[in-house]
């Protein structure tokens, strides 16, 4: 029951943020919409990792942002 309301929890804070995006908020849904392997494999990777309950959401944020600086992405 705990992993329901952390789900329940994830979603939530995506509905608060969503709207908050001004810059290129269609641009994502365009590039999905016109790949469809693209968009099977990333629903069921962001899927994968919402539905995951191993580690704390603020790790999971710090090893992304360690990823990207690593690679030298600036997102």
């Amino acid at each position: 029951m705990q992993g329901v309301s952390r789900t329940l929890d994830k979603l939530r804070a995506y509905a608060r943020v969503l709207p908050k995006a001004r810059r290129n908020r269609t641009d994502l849904a365009g590039y999905l919409v016109r790949r469809p392997a693209l968009l099977l494999a990333t629903s069921a990777y962001e899927t994968a990792l919402m539905m995951s309950s191993r580690l704390p959401n603020d790790l999971k944020a710090l090893a992304s942002l360690k990823a990207s600086t690593l690679i030298g992405c600036p997102f």
